[in-house]
C-alpha cells in the first residue's frame, strides 16, 4: 500500500507525451512487444480512430452501438482551454494507412464534470469521454468488463500509437503492475507494463475473461516513475444509459 500511495503522489508529473524526436516513442518499453493486428476481425475491429478538426488523433473503443469510449484529454482544446465542441470529432472504423471502413460523427459527448483539461495530473481519473455516433458502428460491441483490470489478469492494450500512426499495434506480453482508488471521486488507477505512446490514448486496456475480451480500462498517460496508466471509469453506466437514450 505504501508503495501504491507513493505511485499516486507521482500524478504532478503524469504526461500527455509529446511529439520530440526519440530512438524510441515514450511510453514503449525497451523490449517493445506490440504487433500490428487485423483490424477486421475482433476484437481489433470495435477498435476506432478518434480525430478531431485541430488535427488530434487518439483512439476509442466501440462499447455500444452508437457509443464510443475514449480519453477526455483527446477532446482538450489547448488553445481555447476548453473542450471541443460534438461537431469536431469524427470515428474512423477500421482504419489502416489511410483507408477506413466506415467514418462517423459525434452527436454528444459526455465528460466528467470534474475534468479539467488544464490540470491533467489533478484530473487524472476523470479523464474519460464517451461519444454517441450519428450512426450504428455496424461492428461487434466491445463491452466494459464487470471489474477493472488487476493483477494477474491477461491483459492486452491496443491503439494506434505515434510512432505507428497508419496501424492499429496491441501489445499482449504485459500486465497489471498495480491497481488503487485513493479517497474521493473519480476512477480506479491501473498502472501496466503495456507499451503505449501518443495516439494511444483512449484505446482499451483488455481483460481476456470467460473467453472473451473485454474493456477493463481507458488508457490515459504515462507517470513519471511507474510506466504506463489507464483509469476505469467512475459514472460510466449512468453516462452509458444517457447517451443510450433516444
Amino acid at each position: 500500500m505504501r508503495h501504491l500511495t507513493a505511485l499516486i503522489l507521482t500524478f504532478a508529473t503524469l504526461t500527455i507525451p509529446g511529439s520530440a524526436q526519440q530512438t524510441r516513442a515514450p511510453g514503449v518499453a525497451a523490449d517493445d512487444s506490440r504487433q500490428i493486428v487485423d483490424i477486421t476481425g475482433p476484437p481489433w475491429n470495435s477498435i476506432a480512430r478518434v480525430q478531431t478538426n485541430i488535427g488530434g488523433k487518439c483512439t476509442g473503443t466501440v462499447i455500444g452501438p452508437r457509443l464510443v469510449l475514449t480519453a477526455a484529454h483527446c477532446l482538450y482544446n489547448p488553445r481555447t482551454r476548453r473542450l471541443l465542441q460534438a461537431g469536431s470529432l469524427h470515428v474512423l472504423l477500421g482504419y489502416e494507412r489511410g483507408d477506413y471502413k466506415t467514418h462517423l460523427t459525434v452527436d454528444v459527448l459526455h465528460v466528467p464534470a470534474a475534468y479539467d483539461g488544464t490540470k491533467p495530473g489533478e484530473s487524472v481519473r476523470h479523464d474519460w469521454a464517451l461519444l454517441r455516433l450519428s450512426g450504428p458502428a455496424d461492428v461487434p460491441v466491445l463491452a466494459p468488463a464487470p471489474r477493472a483490470a488487476a493483477a494477474g489478469d491477461s491483459v492486452a492494450l491496443a491503439g494506434f500509437s505515434q510512432d505507428r500512426v497508419h496501424l492499429l499495434m496491441a501489445d499482449r506480453d504485459c500486465a497489471v503492475t498495480a491497481q488503487g482508488k485513493p479517497a474521493g471521486p473519480g476512477g480506479m488507477l491501473i498502472f501496466h507494463s503495456c507499451s503505449a505512446s501518443r495516439g494511444t490514448s483512449g484505446g482499451p486496456l483488455l481483460v481476456h475473461t470467460d473467453g472473451q475480451w473485454r474493456v477493463g480500462g481507458v488508457n490515459v498517460g504515462i507517470t513519471a516513475q511507474a510506466g504506463n496508466l489507464a483509469i476505469w471509469p467512475d459514472g460510466l453506466d449512468s453516462a452509458i444509459k444517457a447517451l443510450s437514450a433516444p
